[in-house]
């Protein structure tokens, strides 16, 4: 036989969670982080596009003069 632990509904676990701040703190904090990464790529992608035209203008140009 199985003994269970917890018996409470998932819901009111979900709930509890909810109204208590560390939980909502970690919540936001890993917000903060993948929105952090997502600037971290977007920043990269505009630096590797910036050098892409660089070059581009360079070819352009004839080369180094």
């Amino acid at each position: 036989m199985i003994k269970t632990q917890n018996i409470a509904p998932i819901s009111q676990i979900r709930q509890k969670q909810e109204r208590d701040p560390v939980m909502t703190m970690g919540q936001e904090l890993s917000s903060i982080k993948i929105s952090n990464i997502q600037k971290d790529e977007l920043i990269q992608t505009m630096g590797e596009q910036l050098a892409q035209v660089k070059l581009e203008l360079i070819q352009l140009k004839g080369g180094a003069k």
